[in-house]
């Protein structure tokens, strides 16, 4: 399986590496371009921009739950039950996402701070210690046994990052103080020092503490996210098909029970539409061998049937991703505009505006901040562990030669040591 591109078929899993690739290092890098050097009553509001993504994703989703079922299907009639039945009449679903959309929230917000006083290099390698927090809260949430490999990796993992956040030039200073020299020290001390300080309203102190607070927010919010996905729900709901057949599917239908005879069926009424016809679901005990009986008359084959099912299931499968979402960016949007927006920037939006400073490099990191989620939660199904850490891997070292060569970041010693070593970590971590 592939997309077809250019005369050239791409497998999916390798178009999901890319993907993934793509959206790990565009965002960081995109936002820290738009963040560098620029100076405090220039810069737009970072509040608003995740309000503004999340308005985006919402939408996004109302519009891919919008044309997700058959066309005939598509109306706003529809559309508002759903979304009325999901948001509204299912409230109480609804309302145990609050918790990991606020975690979200302020993840969220601590990615403008960290990318505003942090190099996308060292952002993005930083930012890889959510492994550590995720597997924390798997083991003390979810009571989860980690294998002796992946502590390895994890350790690995928390000492690369070590060295990643240390001082640039600390490994020199330090040779240069042990071999007695104090004045290199002193000079190379007062260079590093120099180069953090011609960065305007860079701050390394408050860059790494807001990336320590976003994977800690992170692992947290995820992991209780994954916990609500796998609880049992108190009321199931039953699967029926929500299909509406005509009278000549109905009639086949019903020649096919009679078909079947003896053998093990079960049928599910689900009233009357407004023609009078029954919508019903057909589930059936059968072997193989008699799929391909029943297939060779001039009815519908069991395989066919089953075949619509299972695309159904899968259809509503997904829509349940487009409506998690949906809820999420509901709370999002609410405690964003209330808590975030106006407590903390409300004067300067009543003097300036909502869209004070925004360009089209600031709606550049929106979209992609709003949309890149949704893609990856469409691709990851076709990535396996492996491949994700293959393309954390990837886009680590991209962002840092990008950086070189953009924001004249300097390769240090233990940057390099580090890099490699969570780029190892974070593969071992997957095996």
């Amino acid at each position: 399986m592939g997309v077809t591109a250019f005369g050239t078929t791409i497998p999916l899993k390798y178009l999901s590496l890319l993907v993934l690739v793509v959206q790990n290092s565009a965002l960081i890098l995109v936002m820290r371009y738009t963040r560098a050097s620029v100076p405090d009553d220039q810069l737009y509001l970072a509040s608003t921009a995740v309000v503004m993504s999340e308005v985006i994703k919402g939408l996004a989703c109302v519009g891919l739950l919008h044309f997700s079922g058959p066309h005939h299907q598509r109306t706003l009639q529809r559309l508002t039950s759903l979304l009325h039945r999901e948001l509204i009449a299912n409230w109480r679903e609804t309302a145990k996402l609050g918790i990991p959309a606020t975690l979200y929230l302020i993840q969220n917000n601590l990615q403008y701070v960290a990318a505003t006083n942090l190099d996308a290099a060292t952002f993005q390698v930083t930012y890889q210690l959510k492994i550590l927090t995720t597997a924390f809260f798997s083991v003390v949430i979810l009571k989860r046994s980690l294998a002796r490999l992946k502590w390895i990796a994890l350790g690995l993992l928390t000492f690369g990052i070590a060295l990643v956040v240390l001082p640039k030039d600390a490994s020199a200073a330090a040779m240069a103080y042990f071999i007695g020299n104090n004045e290199d020290a002193s000079t190379l001390d007062q260079q590093s020092t120099a180069n953090v300080s011609d960065v305007g309203n860079q701050s390394n102190a408050k860059g790494f503490f807001a990336v320590l607070m976003a994977c800690v927010l992170s692992g947290l919010a995820g992991v209780y996210f994954e916990k609500i996905l796998k609880a049992p729900a108190a009321k199931p709901m039953p699967e029926v098909v929500n299909t509406k057949m005509d009278e000549e599917t109905a009639t086949t239908n019903d020649d096919l029970e009679s078909e079947l005879g003896n053998k093990k069926t079960s049928t599910m009424d689900d009233g009357m539409d407004g023609r009078g016809t029954a919508k019903r679901v057909v589930v059936v005990g059968h072997d193989d061998d008699d799929d391909e009986d029943i297939g060779r008359g001039d009815g519908i084959g069991l395989r066919d049937i089953h075949g619509r099912r299972e695309d159904v299931m899968q259809t509503q499968q997904q829509n349940q991703l487009w409506i998690r979402n949906l809820q999420m960016s509901f709370f999002s949007i609410i405690l964003g505009l209330v808590f975030v927006v106006l407590l903390q920037d409300g004067a300067t939006i009543v003097q300036k505006g909502f869209f004070v400073n925004y360009n089209s490099l600031t709606w550049l990191v929106i979209s992609i901040q709003a949309f890149g989620g949704l893609v990856v939660a469409l691709v990851v199904k076709f990535a396996d562990n492996i491949l994700k850490g293959f393309a954390t891997s990837i886009s680590i070292i991209l962002s840092s030669l990008v950086s070189v060569f953009i924001f004249n970041f300097t390769l240090s010693g233990t940057f390099i040591i580090g890099t490699a070593l969570v780029i190892y970590a974070t593969y071992l971590y997957g095996l």
